[in-house]
C-alpha cells in the first residue's frame, strides 16, 4: 500500500514538472499573472480553513458549497489561505485537494494557495509535496519557490493592466509557518521579510518610483492586531482575552473598525519578527487578509494598513452565521482602494431555492447532496439569525454599544 501511494505521489510530482500550468518561476511579470477585466474590475474570492476531512459528516455538502461559490460569485481568482486538506491518508489528502481544485477548475477559475499551521502536520506529506499536488491541476497558479525561502509558497501574483502588459497591481502570498517549536504558532521568517522588502523595492522602481498597490494573503495574523483593538474590562460584553496575557481583554475599536466582528481572541505568533513594521515602511500593502481564527470577521485599520479576518469555509451543521468566504473587488481606475464583503453560506441559498418549482427547474432531486446542502444551509441560517438577534442585535440596543460593524 505504501509503495502504491509513493508511486502515486511521484507520478503527481512528475506530471507537475511536465505540464504547462499557470505556475512558474517568480519573475514578477507573467509567469502566473492575472489581468484586469476589460471593464477594469478584478474580483478575488478568499476561502480559508476548509479543514477538509473525508470522514466529516458534511464533506459532500462542503464540496457542493465550493461549487456554489464558483457559480454564484464567478471570481477572477480564488485565494485559499491555509488549513485546507490535512486529514486522512496520503491518498485521501490527494483526493481532497482534487475535489477543491476541481470545484473551481470546472469553471476555469484560477486558484492560488498559501499554507496554514495544520496543513502538513500529519507527517505523511510536507508542504512541498502538497504544493506539487495542487500544481498538478490546470487551474493552479501557486508557486513553490524551492530553497529560495523558508517554508513553501511565498510568492507573488501580478495583476496586469486590462490593455497592456504593464503590472497594475500585486498580490503577496506568504507562508506564515506552522509552529515555532515551543508550543506557539509559527511566524514569517526574517528571510521572507527581506525577500518582501527587496521585491517591493523592485516593483516600486518598475512603477516609476511609486509603491505598487498590493494586497497580502497569509494564514496567521500579525501580533500587531492587539495594538489595533481596544482594551476594556473583562465584564464588557463580547470582550476577548489576550492570547498570551489572560488578564487583558479587548473589543473592536469603533475609531478604526471598518466592518465585522471579534468573535474569538486573535491567535498571532508569540515572536514578532518585524513583518508588519516592514509592510508599513514599504507603503505598498493596502490590506492583509488572514484565516486561522475561525469565527472572526473584522476589518480594522492599523497604521494605514487594513487587517482583515476571514472566517472558515467549512460547513459543520452548527456553523456560525458568518462562515463562508470573502469577496474582494479591485478597480483598475483606482488601485489605491479596494472593496470587500463576506459571502456567508447563508447568501448562497434562500427559501426560494427550496421551493418545489426551483428544485424541479434545477433538476435537483430530494435525495441528492445538492438538496441536502440547500436544506441544511437554509435551516441553519434561520437558527443562527435568531441566535444573532438575541446575542448581538438585542444586546446592542440594551447597552447602546456596537459589537458588529
Amino acid at each position: 500500500m505504501k509503495r502504491t501511494l509513493s508511486l502515486l505521489l511521484a507520478v503527481t510530482i512528475l506530471f507537475t514538472l511536465l505540464m504547462p500550468a499557470y505556475a512558474g518561476g517568480d519573475d514578477g511579470t507573467t509567469a502566473n499573472a492575472m489581468r484586469f477585466r476589460d471593464d477594469g474590475s478584478f474580483t478575488i474570492l478568499q476561502i480559508t480553513d476548509l479543514h477538509k476531512n473525508p470522514k466529516d459528516t458534511y464533506d459532500d455538502v462542503n464540496n457542493v458549497l465550493l461549487r456554489r461559490f464558483a457559480q454564484t460569485q464567478n471570481p477572477d481568482l480564488v485565494v485559499i489561505t491555509g488549513d485546507i486538506a490535512m486529514s486522512g491518508t496520503l491518498e485521501q489528502i490527494t483526493n481532497n485537494i482534487g475535489e477543491i481544485m476541481t470545484a473551481f477548475g470546472d469553471y476555469d477559475i484560477p486558484v492560488a494557495v498559501v499554507f496554514g499551521n495544520h496543513d502538513s502536520e500529519t507527517g505523511l506529506i510536507d508542504r512541498e509535496g502538497m504544493m506539487a499536488i495542487y500544481n498538478s491541476h490546470h487551474n493552479s497558479i501557486s508557486i513553490d519557490e524551492g530553497t529560495l525561502l523558508p517554508g513553501c509558497g511565498t510568492y507573488t501574483v501580478p495583476i496586469l493592466a486590462s490593455d497592456s502588459e504593464d503590472m497594475a497591481f500585486n498580490l503577496w502570498m506568504i507562508d506564515s509557518g506552522d509552529n515555532d517549536g515551543e508550543g506557539n504558532y509559527g511566524y514569517v521568517q526574517p528571510e521572507q521579510i527581506d525577500w518582501y522588502v527587496n521585491k517591493s523595492n523592485t516593483l516600486k522602481a518598475q512603477n516609476d518610483g511609486s509603491p505598487l498597490p498590493s494586497l497580502m494573503f497569509q494564514h496567521i495574523i500579525v501580533p500587531e492586531i492587539y495594538d489595533a483593538l481596544l482594551e476594556v474590562d473583562h465584564w464588557v460584553p463580547h470582550a476577548q482575552k489576550h492570547i498570551f496575557d489572560k488578564d487583558r481583554y479587548f473589543v473592536l475599536n469603533p475609531e478604526n473598525t471598518n466592518a465585522g466582528r471579534l468573535s474569538e481572541y486573535p491567535c498571532p505568533p508569540y515572536y514578532n519578527t518585524g513583518q508588519f513594521e516592514a509592510i508599513v515602511g514599504q507603503g505598498d500593502v493596502l490590506a492583509m487578509f488572514f484565516g486561522h481564527d475561525h469565527s472572526n470577521t473584522f476589518n480594522v485599520t492599523h497604521r494605514g494598513v487594513d487587517l482583515v479576518a476571514t472566517p472558515k469555509a467549512n460547513f459543520q451543521g452548527t456553523y456560525g452565521i458568518d462562515y463562508g468566504g470573502r469577496l474582494i473587488t479591485l478597480n483598475e481606475a483606482d488601485t489605491a482602494t479596494y472593496e470587500t464583503h463576506l459571502v456567508p453560506f447563508s447568501s448562497l441559498y434562500s427559501f426560494k431555492d427550496l421551493s418545489l418549482k426551483s428544485l424541479l427547474a434545477s433538476g435537483t432531486k430530494l435525495n441528492s447532496v445538492e438538496f441536502k446542502a440547500t436544506f441544511l444551509v437554509t435551516v441553519c441560517t434561520i437558527a443562527y439569525k435568531l441566535e444573532y438577534f438575541f446575542t448581538t442585535t438585542l444586546l446592542e440596543r440594551l447597552t447602546g454599544k456596537k459589537f458588529n460593524y
